[in-house]
């Protein structure tokens, strides 16, 4: 659970996403190599709940008829969950065996969130090796309670669908840009930006993985006070000091990155997420952090030929297709598009 860098062997497996203000199901069809777009729905105002106990027999009506209209085949399913549910820590330990390295993430998790060790669902990602006895390993603790994947799995099978897995959306969607980025000649550091509607993810990535990782709360459009006059300029332009503050957090975090390990500035930024194409998002990025902005080009990595396209953005999908892909498919990816 939890993997970003460890692809699901599953192949049609029905991918359902939890977001912060709508639900989300995905299947793909095809073959490895040609993957397309099967099923699709999305459910308005049908967000994850933390606080929701009990059957919500509404919800599974509304999932069931989402299966049955939007055409998807079979029960097994795919569980993202967003950012705000999840725990995300770095944190410094001494090098240990991987058995009890996972005993030591465990009873950190069980330490932040502050409950029994039954009640805790965690894994973890190595971020800086460690030697036996000398330097200490970084790792990012991963975790969340157990009740939560326990409620949304439980309404999942009340529609008929069997949940195989859970993880994080983000890093199912971080997992497939590095992929992508992973087939270039020359593998830089790059950062990867992930934006949900009340949590932003930023991770940088390079060749060996993982280098850094921060999840914060954020100020998105539906938070925003929509009498304020904009800037003069073109419309994304105009619209980039709306997206300030997050820039500027996000560019304390590479200074930071860069301090610790000189050489390590990305060449470009990724965007992803369902406020990714926010107007003036990528604008704010590139002129506060001095870095290009490019948007994961999921439209070119399968084939939505088959299904009506969906309304909105379709980085907002970026999660789903990570998890829904039987393995990651970087041979026919085209070059990533550029925002900014």
């Amino acid at each position: 659970m939890f993997n970003p860098f460890q692809s699901p062997n599953q192949r049609n497996v029905i991918a359902v996403e939890y977001g912060a203000n709508a639900l989300r199901l995905l299947q793909l069809g095809g073959n490895a190599i040609n993957p397309v777009v099967h099923a699709i729905a999305m459910l308005p105002g049908s967000g994850l709940n933390s606080q929701q106990s009990g059957s919500d027999e509404a919800m599974v009506r509304r999932i069931k008829e989402a299966l049955r209209s939007g055409g998807f085949s079979g029960r097994s399913c795919a569980l993202s969950l967003p950012a705000k549910s999840i725990m995300t820590e770095c944190i410094e330990i001494p090098a240990l065996a991987n058995n009890e390295m996972k005993e030591s993430v465990s009873w950190t998790a069980v330490d932040r969130l502050g409950v029994d060790r039954n009640e805790v669902v965690s894994g973890h990602l190595p971020i800086r090796a460690g030697t036996l006895g000398g330097a200490t390993s970084e790792v990012l603790v991963v975790a969340t309670r157990r009740n939560i994947v326990n409620r949304t799995a439980a309404l999942l099978t009340e529609a008929g669908l069997e949940p195989r897995r859970a993880e994080l959306g983000a890093l199912a969607a971080m997992r497939l840009a590095w992929s992508q980025i992973k087939i270039t000649n020359n593998i830089p550091h790059f950062a990867f930006l992930h934006l949900e509607s009340d949590q932003a993810t930023l991770a940088l990535l390079n060749a060996n993985g993982l280098l850094f990782h921060r999840s914060f709360a954020w100020e998105s459009s539906s938070n925003l006070n929509v009498g304020t006059i904009p800037v003069a300029g073109e419309e994304d332009e105009s619209q980039a000091w709306r997206w300030r503050q997050l820039a500027e957090e996000i560019l304390q975090c590479l200074r930071h990155i860069e301090r610790r390990a000189a050489g390590s500035w990305p060449e470009f930024v990724t965007l992803s997420g369902a406020l990714a194409e926010e107007p003036g998002v990528a604008s704010a990025i590139r002129t506060v952090c001095g870095a290009e902005t490019r948007l994961m080009n999921i439209e070119k990595s399968v084939d939505w030929s088959k299904v009506k396209r969906p309304s909105g953005p379709l980085s907002a999908w970026t999660a789903l297709i990570a998890m829904a892909l039987p393995q990651i498919i970087v041979a026919t990816v085209n070059k990533q598009r550029k925002v900014a």
